[in-house]
């Protein structure tokens, strides 16, 4: 009875050391039980599968992004920048090599976000940067480093 005590508390040491690990295997498990219980067709399911296991990093930012926000406005730019999300402005014309402090500010109201083979991307409210793959817009090819929706801030109400 000791031995299974001791054991049970070092599996949930090791599972508390990497919260979002333990996080992502509970969506996994719960996906897993939605396409179940919903019956979905088995190409669906590798799809979605494929989806969630794809978009592993896009989703551990995403979590990260809730210990950042406890930080000020200066450090968490200051974070984003040195995590590369300046690289990702001077994909986009109008904000190549923009003033450092505007810069800070501007990287704040970055997000990742990802989209399966086959799906259609419609956010006409935003500006999308390539990272990683390929996609058709308007008749070109686009890939990595290219962007979607660059003259939003023209059509934009916000």
């Amino acid at each position: 009875f000791v031995w299974a005590w001791v054991l049970a508390t070092i599996i949930q040491v090791v599972n508390n050391l990497d919260a979002f690990a333990t996080h992502f295997q509970k969506v996994n498990d719960e996906m897993n039980a939605v396409m179940e219980s919903r019956n979905l067709g088995q190409a669906l399911r590798t799809r979605s599968r494929k989806h969630l296991h794809e978009a592993y990093l896009v989703q551990r930012h995403r979590h990260e992004q809730n210990a950042i926000r406890t930080l000020s406005i200066g450090l968490q730019g200051e974070i984003a920048i040195e995590s590369g999300a300046d690289r990702v402005c001077n994909c986009v014309w109008y904000l190549r090599d923009v003033d450092p402090e505007v810069l800070v500010e501007l990287v704040n109201y970055l997000f990742a976000d990802m989209y399966s083979p086959g799906e259609f991307v419609i956010s006409k409210q935003s500006v999308a940067v390539i990272r990683r793959g390929s996609c058709w817009w308007k008749g070109r090819l686009l890939s990595r480093d290219q962007t979607i929706g660059e003259d939003m801030i023209l059509d934009s109400e916000h």
